[in-house]
């Protein structure tokens, strides 16, 4: 799997029917054709447990966009103050799908579609 851009955005963590603002971490890497994406996130545990976090929650994206985030267990006062919030991987077909969802990526890429030389990628593509 090929690493193609790291990105940070800005959204609104979606809990019960309440928004707050978040900021999140995209991670797209190549594989076999198709754009592997996970988002993550980190708040505050007391924050959370006020909000009325268990284990899921939806990001709202930069894009409008919306993206299931997930804790491993359960958030209570026994868990670390900064708690991690992570996506199931999301798979994209092409720069245009990931872009259009994502489009805080099309700002780290300025130098084109791709940032990895042939010296990156293992396989060639045909």
């Amino acid at each position: 799997m090929t690493h193609l851009e790291n990105a940070d955005g800005q959204g609104q963590l979606l809990i019960g029917e309440r928004l707050s603002p978040v900021s999140y971490r995209v991670a797209a890497r190549s594989a076999t054709g198709d754009i592997d994406v996970t988002v993550d996130l980190q708040a505050p545990r007391d924050w959370l447990i006020k909000q009325g976090f268990k284990r899921r929650a939806t990001l709202v994206l930069a894009s409008g966009d919306r993206v299931e985030v997930l804790h491993e267990d359960e958030v209570d006062v026994s868990d670390s103050l900064s708690i991690v919030l992570k996506s199931q991987s999301l798979v994209y077909s092409g720069k245009e799908a990931l872009f259009a969802a994502f489009p805080e990526l099309r700002a780290q890429s300025p130098r084109g579609p791709s940032r990895a030389n042939a010296s990156d990628d293992p396989k060639p593509t045909a």
